[in-house]
């Protein structure tokens, strides 16, 4: 993987191609049991996700902006990218407001639902990022359980696709969401975020 990421990153498109084969049906996956575990239902079409997601990965290593650091960090980038997408995803779904006026058959603009709806877009994104730089800050193992339990696994489920035990991961995901909720008070999220995120180190179902 590394081979062909380094190639990759030189313009190599046999490269390319060959490690969007090998990823493809790794991302397909977890995509699926995402939107399966958590309802995301307004992810329609998949496959749009995942392709979006290989082709801003790619991209990332023609830039230079992905440095390999073993095939786990690798898959934490690809999860971690999907996530967001689908936030976003999220996000356009909702149903939009008529710019028409009622007296010729459409809705009147609503300018404080849309202001508020503004506020809110704008909110969501900046917690994104705030999220996402406090993740990327916790050490590898701890990083790849949380990326993992976003994207909608439980414990059985990373025990499975790491080779980890259930104690094991369930201590690992303890103390990544203690530390993670200690970055995020530093950066003010909860105060700021906390009706659109709800963090909690609390054990789900294993």
């Amino acid at each position: 993987m590394e081979r062909l990421v380094s190639d990759a990153r030189r313009g190599d498109r046999g490269a390319e191609e060959a490690l969007v084969e090998r990823l493809l049906p790794f991302l397909r996956r977890r995509v699926a049991g995402a939107r399966r575990r958590r309802n995301w239902f307004w992810l329609s079409d998949p496959e749009d996700l995942v392709q979006d997601v290989l082709t801003q990965f790619v991209q990332a290593v023609r830039d230079g902006r992905f440095e390999y650091a073993g095939e786990r960090a690798l898959e934490g980038y690809l999860v971690r990218t999907a996530w967001f997408g689908a936030m976003n995803l999220k996000d356009k779904h909702r149903p939009q407001r008529s710019l028409h006026d009622p007296e010729e058959g459409g809705e009147r603009f609503d300018l404080a639902a849309f202001a508020e709806a503004i506020h809110e877009q704008v909110d969501r994104r900046d917690c994104l990022r705030l999220l996402a730089e406090a993740v990327a800050e916790l050490n590898a193992n701890r990083r790849d359980v949380v990326e993992r339990t976003l994207l909608g696994q439980k414990v059985r489920d990373i025990s499975a696709a790491t080779g980890r035990t259930a104690a094991s991961v369930s201590g690992l995901k303890f103390n990544a969401l203690v530390e993670l909720r200690r970055r995020l008070e530093e950066r003010g999220f909860l105060e700021r975020c906390g009706a659109l995120f709800a963090l909690a180190s609390d054990e789900e179902g294993s």
